[in-house]
């Protein structure tokens, strides 16, 4: 059972029998309410309290409570974090959005996880897809999606103040104001600050991970009727931290480590009108625009994007009927720089399509079917479509059986698509032994070229699953296989180097030429798309809640990640692996005024070049007023000093040790 300030979100003013009644909703799956329990897809959801509970700082931070999440912590600031694959800084296949809002950045394809900084005490829930989102939201979301939901303004009335600290975060500041709009609705305004310290060890170098950020933003949310809802709001972080980094020596053609500072502007704006048309009938149509501007060594990025996307939800008879519209708009202006160019110079990226998806019953309340198509053109790649087909059986008020088949498209990055970008150079020595050392350890300058000529790579996932809910358990399992076609690879070209020339000008003895001949050669690796991944693994979790006071689970998770490549090409993202982890999480109410909060988990994977770790996170919370939490957490608490990402495949990424740390925090509501 989670401490809880308001006393409208406690689950402990609810008896045994409402909470084992009480059917969990989410919408992103389905693209409308529904319940987890029969949706016919892998979803958890990630619950405010359990949030609250865990004393997590970030979203990020938070994704380690749901099971089934690859989170690997790179330094204080940055994070790996996927499903249903390898996770790398920049995950290219994991759709994350903010109340429906995309933050997937496509010059680099990901996340910029340090940047996105939403009020945990304001997020309702988080809802997890592990597998397939592409139907009906899009490209990119084949590895799953993400979906931050944030409270309803008539839910956060009133203040709220937090503040914390500890060894690793120097402060933690936060205030939070609601109140009514007449009678038509509520808002909210808040702002943050924070201060993170630099780790104490790093693992290539000294760690240069603090960081500042500071947020401000506000929700309105008005219904002028009973059949129309308004919700805006707006978000604004700025972010100044530093970075351990690897960056090339133009000078010797060779990575360096470096320490740098970064800044970065992440600015959101979004509305949206949803519309009751009738009791078989509502329509939304949403609106937004985001900026993320960001300063780095060599990189001076700026990214925006215009959304506009519209829904219908229709009930013909006991059939569900869904379709939408949506365009995106992308502008992603270039600036060169000594170590990148453009091929082309495209700034600019759209996206438009829609989607169909219709529900209906094979078997009145027993067999469910759901088919649709999600269409969708974007400017590198022309039309793909994204289908998908799944049933579930649900035998009785216990037992749910799903399966499901789907097709998801990755569309290639700008930088995979348009850009050239030196990488760290390649030894002579490597391709041509000439005996003279200073020639065969010379380092060429090297270029991955992106390529105008690759595929979308396209998944094809199949999915089992099986749900059991009974007093006081439940079970939700999952198994999966993934193959996907015109994977990008990476295909060292060794004849954008004349060879020849350099061996005849060494038989020569014309060892000053060959000199010159190297300094003005470019060996060039060619961003390619014809390699095959196969991706298995399943997810399970048992859960348990004996009363009020009590409630656990415990999770595993398997994935096997294979590639088939061409002759000379070399995988992209992750090598062959195998990853296996173990997930424990308990809430327990101590006494009336206390509560236990533990997340363990145990990770075995040799896709990181790390060891494998176990860490164990506790948080107590004392209530020491009907309006005040006092939360203690300690962080690796078992694990102490260790390593979670170390591929060192990345340009630009050096991660750090990861500490123990602890956490004291003071949340009032008044």
């Amino acid at each position: 059972m989670t401490f809880a300030v308001a006393a409208q979100e406690s689950l402990s003013s609810l008896d045994l029998e409402s909470l084992m009644a009480e059917d969990v909703q989410a919408t992103s799956a389905m693209k409308r309410a529904q319940s987890t329990f029969t949706t016919p897809a892998a979803l958890y959801v990630l619950s405010k309290e359990d949030i609250r509970a865990s004393g997590a700082l970030t979203v990020a931070e938070s994704l380690k409570l749901v099971p089934g999440i690859e989170v690997r912590q790179l330094d204080n600031n940055q994070w790996a974090i996927t499903t249903r694959g390898v996770a790398g800084r920049h995950t290219s296949k994991l759709l994350v959005m903010v109340d429906g809002q995309s933050v997937y950045n496509p010059t680099f394809a990901g996340v910029y996880w340090e940047t996105l900084d939403v009020p945990l005490y304001d997020i309702e829930r988080i809802e997890v897809i592990r597998g397939q989102g592409g139907l009906l939201w899009g490209s990119n979301a084949t590895n799953g999606v993400i979906n931050i939901i944030t409270k309803n303004s008539l839910d956060s009335r009133g203040s709220l103040l937090q503040v914390g600290g500890g060894d690793l975060l120097d402060y933690e500041l936060a205030f939070r104001y609601g109140g009514d709009l007449g009678q038509l609705g509520a808002y909210r305004v808040y702002a943050s600050s924070k201060q993170l310290d630099q780790s104490k060890h790093g693992i290539q170098m000294e760690p240069q991970d603090d960081a500042k950020q500071h947020t401000v933003g506000a929700r309105f949310d008005f219904a002028p009727s009973d059949d129309v809802s308004i919700l805006t709001q707006a978000n604004f972080t700025r972010t100044e931290q530093g970075q351990s980094l690897k960056a090339l020596d133009i000078n010797t053609n060779q990575n360096t480590l470096l320490s740098d500072q970064f800044e970065r502007n992440d600015a959101r704006v979004m509305a949206r009108l949803e519309h009751r048309l009738s009791s078989f009938s509502n329509q939304m149509l949403q609106a937004s625009w985001m900026l993320q501007q960001g300063k780095q060594l060599f990189l001076d990025e700026r990214f925006q994007s215009i959304d506009l996307d519209y829904q219908m939800n229709s009930l013909i008879g006991k059939a569900q009927l869904d379709w939408g519209l949506n365009y995106r708009n992308s502008y992603l202006p270039f600036t060169p720089n000594l170590i990148m160019s453009s091929d082309n110079n495209i700034t600019r990226l759209e996206q438009y399509g829609a989607f169909l998806q219709l529900q209906f019953a094979l078997i009145p309340d027993s067999l469910n079917l759901s088919i649709g198509d999600k269409a969708e053109h974007n400017s590198f790649t022309g039309w793909e479509h994204q289908p998908a087909a799944r049933l579930s059986w649900q035998a009785n008020d216990s037992h749910v059986l799903w399966g499901a088949v789907s097709q998801g498209v990755r569309i290639p990055s700008l930088a995979e698509y348009d850009y050239d970008t030196a990488i760290n150079g390649t030894r002579v020595g490597h391709y041509l032994q000439t005996g003279i050392e200073a020639i065969d350890n010379y380092y060429m300058r090297t270029v991955l070229n992106g390529n105008q000529q690759v595929e979308p790579e396209k998944s094809v996932s199949y999915e089992l699953g099986y749900r059991f809910n009974q007093n006081p358990w439940t079970i939700d399992v999952s198994l999966f296989d993934t193959k996907s076609r015109n994977v990008f690879a990476v295909y060292p070209n060794p004849d954008s180097v004349d060879l020849a020339q350099l061996g005849g000008l060494l038989a020569m003895g014309q060892y000053l030429e060959v000199q010159q001949a190297l300094a003005n050669s470019v060996l060039e690796f060619d961003v390619v798309s014809n390699a095959e991944l196969e991706v298995t693994g399943g997810e399970a979790l048992l859960a348990w809640q004996s009363n009020h006071d009590v409630k656990a689970e415990l999770g595993y998770s398997q994935l096997r990640y294979r590639y088939d490549l061409q002759a000379n090409t070399q995988p992209a993202i992750g090598d062959d692996s195998d990853s296996r982890q173990w997930f424990a999480k308990f809430d327990w109410q101590v006494a009336k005024r206390h509560a236990l909060f533990g997340l363990f988990r145990s990770i075995k994977s040799d896709a990181y070049h790390a060891d494998d770790y176990d860490v164990l996170d506790l948080s107590w919370a004392w209530q020491v007023h009907d309006s005040a939490v006092l939360s203690l957490t300690g962080k690796n608490l078992l694990a102490g000093k260790h390593v979670e990402y170390n591929t060192g495949s990345e340009t630009f990424t050096v991660a750090n040790y990861i500490e123990r740390s602890v956490v004291l925090r003071v949340i009032a509501e008044f």
